[in-house]
């Protein structure tokens, strides 16, 4: 069990390094993605600036400190909130472009699709609380390459 949770922190920490990085890359674009998803005007800016400082932030401490939970479970609380504003928007029969993975670049509308991409992060930033004693480094290797493809085909998947 060591293996699959140490493995669950790597790619957890790896998407959230991913999606930082795109939101960073389309800035100008973010906040009118961020608008156009529902974010109130006054926490605009800020949204702006904190999402990939928090997606950054919690995908090193997810790495740096492999033997507390605490880190999994801020990530759990980050993609509750992001699964919390798709169904939001999606419950009031609205489909904005996700400012999820690469904020200005994607012009892909939310879907159910969407909530099956974050119910699977989701599900691996819980695996990712347990505890990584007993993990042998090549199943470490093994699950993290098999656990990353699986995602990056989820992400990558048309919403």
């Amino acid at each position: 069990m060591g293996a699959l949770a140490l493995a669950a922190r790597i790619v957890v920490a790896a998407a959230f390094v991913f999606a930082a990085a795109q939101k960073l890359r389309a800035l100008p674009a973010m906040r009118a993605q961020l608008e156009g998803f529902g974010v109130p005007g006054p926490l605009t800016g800020a949204s702006v600036a904190v999402l990939p400082v928090a997606e950054l932030a919690t995908a090193a401490a997810l790495l740096a400190l492999p033997r507390s939970p605490v880190p999994a479970f801020v990530a759990i609380g980050l993609l509750a909130v992001f699964t919390g504003a798709v169904i939001g928007n999606l419950s009031r029969g609205r489909r904005p472009p996700c400012p999820c993975f690469g904020a200005g670049t994607s012009d892909a509308p939310i879907s159910a699709r969407t909530i099956v991409r974050n119910g699977w992060l989701l599900a691996l930033a819980v695996i990712a609380t347990g505890s990584i004693d007993g993990a042998e480094p090549l199943a470490v290797i093994v699950l993290t390459v098999v656990l990353g493809a699986a995602t990056a085909w989820i992400v990558a998947t048309p919403r």
